[in-house]
């Protein structure tokens, strides 16, 4: 797969989460270390509150943005795709909630990885102005 990856069953082959649980839609950069994933607020989304993305939906798409980059990771290295969840948040700060065509583009930044925890830096942007972030603490379930 091509960075940047804009394809709806390409990009859920890279995260365990189905329809309608899905809130990312692009893989716009990645590197080692670092990615910007993209999603557009959709009216039909689950998360949606008086024409807004709610506080849980923006949550939920920066923990989504963390796994994209560790699907793609995983995807790079022939690894599969494991489910994960969010194990902790800080330092979380909202400056304004997405409303509907609203484009996110969130920045995942590793701050540390060991085993099946990774702790990340997530910043999301509307139109290059920071919307939210949050420093989270993910763990993927471990091969059974």
């Amino acid at each position: 797969m091509q960075i940047p990856i804009t394809d709806s069953t390409q990009i859920k082959t890279l995260l365990p989460h189905r329809e309608p649980m899905i809130m990312v839609d692009s893989l716009l950069e990645f590197s080692e270390g670092k990615a910007i994933v993209g999603f557009t607020i959709r009216k039909n989304i689950i998360f949606m509150y008086d024409n807004a993305c709610s506080e849980t939906g923006l949550i939920e798409h920066m923990a989504q943005a963390a796994a994209l980059y560790i699907g793609y990771k995983n995807y790079s290295e022939n690894k599969a795709t494991k489910e994960g969840f969010i194990a902790a948040i800080k330092h979380f700060l909202i400056n304004k909630l997405p409303q509907i065509n609203e484009i996110l583009k969130t920045e995942v930044v590793i701050v540390h990885s060991i085993m099946h925890m990774c702790t990340v830096k997530v910043s999301t942007f509307i139109d290059q102005v920071l919307i939210a972030q949050a420093e989270m603490t993910t763990v993927q379930k471990e091969d059974e």
